[in-house]
């Protein structure tokens, strides 16, 4: 059975994001701001560095937000897009 709405509040708010709710995406950006800090801190191993990683991640975020289509969920496409921006 497919979790509803209700049950996945992080589907809930990708939703409004999507629908274009500044402040669902501003939720989103709170609830991994830190684990993406943390990831690009690990790999980067500067914390200038992982900042500016976790600025652009967001930022690349917001901006293809309306591609993201959901076969994963958003916190594994948010991490991947900070691995991608890291190793580059």
């Amino acid at each position: 059975m497919l979790p509803t709405l209700a049950a996945d509040p992080e589907s809930a708010l990708v939703a409004r994001a999507k629908a274009g709710d500044a402040s669902a995406f501003t939720e989103l950006l709170e609830m991994y701001d830190r684990r993406v800090y943390r990831v690009a801190k690990n790999i980067l191993q500067n914390d200038e560095d992982a900042e500016d990683a976790l600025q652009e991640t967001f930022l690349k975020a917001s901006r293809a937000l309306g591609a993201f289509k959901g076969e994963s969920r958003f916190s594994s496409w948010l991490y991947q897009i900070a691995l991608n921006l890291c190793r580059d």
